[in-house]
């Protein structure tokens, strides 16, 4: 709609008549113009708040808004063309998009997956197994030629690493208190007698800590199949039941970034087992 055209409009809804013509240049003229070039202005703001979630269409300063509301990982690297184009592939997928190839996509885009750290989500079916003996024993022993850096003896050789864990909505964490080290209790009167009276009794502690724990595995096993693994490519039995998942490096100042890809991705009520180790 150009400012010609809404004075037009303005012009076709004066009155007929010589009286009501306004003399060119003069002040009625000069003000119909402004009244249309404000029309026109505000024309402009409501074709933009129609493409204001459409990926290929919106301002390029609310793409960084469209990326929170989908879940998007922000690649600075990306030219805008890619950025609308990932974006347009999240808000136009299909409906019937499972929450796994979904979050796969997310780990290979935001590079945890493929062409990355190698992380793969794998459902806990086929048939699914109970997740505890592989996420509270997650080995990752690995045989190798001598000489090598990795055999025992070198500072870089690890035998393997226990600690998986279950992501379920967010950090679990617990406060606790600090008692005294053993060895550094004694039996005191609690009488006030001496200085260090009640100070080294039993359920004395010194201040509050902060731990982070996990959930533990849930015995019922109508609650397996809503637990999905989240690690290296797994091996199976020949039942087709999950034999192992090995467990991926992932560095330690992208597991917060992590941790909320996921929790944006997976439905409430759903686990994801975490065969992760964080260096």
């Amino acid at each position: 709609m150009s400012t010609t055209f809404a004075r037009s409009v303005t012009d076709a809804l004066m009155p007929r008549g010589i009286a009501w013509k306004p003399a060119y240049k003069g002040w009625l003229d000069r003000l119909l113009d402004g009244a249309a070039a404000n029309t026109q202005a505000v024309m402009d703001d409501l074709e933009k708040l129609a493409y204001v979630r459409n990926p290929y269409y919106c301002p390029a300063e609310l793409l960084s808004d469209l990326e929170r509301e989908f879940g998007v990982i922000a690649n600075p690297m990306l030219s805008e063309k890619d950025r609308r184009e990932a974006l347009a592939a999240v808000r136009y997928k299909r409906a019937s998009l499972g929450t796994a190839p979904k979050l796969q996509m997310a780990l290979d885009k935001a590079g945890f997956g493929q062409g990355g750290y190698g992380l793969v989500v794998t459902q806990n079916e086929s048939p699914a197994i109970n997740p505890g003996p592989l996420v509270d024993t997650s080995y990752s022993l690995t045989a190798h030629d001598f000489p090598s850096a990795a055999c025992a003896g070198n500072e870089t050789a690890h035998a393997g690493y226990g600690g998986g864990y279950y992501l379920v909505n967010g950090d679990r964490r617990i406060f606790r208190p600090l008692y005294p080290q053993a060895g550094q209790i004694c039996a005191r009167a609690f009488d006030g007698s001496d200085e260090l009276s009640g100070k080294q009794c039993a359920g004395y502690y010194t201040k509050y800590i902060d731990i982070e724990t996990t959930w533990p595995t849930p015995d019922n096993p109508i609650y397996w199949p809503l637990i999905f693994f989240v690690g290296g490519r797994v091996t199976r039995n020949e039942d087709g039941s999950i034999a192992s998942v090995p467990v991926v490096a992932v560095p330690q100042n992208r597991r917060q970034e992590l941790h909320r890809l996921i929790l944006r991705v997976k439905p409430l009520g759903i686990w994801a087992a975490m065969l992760c180790r964080f260096v």
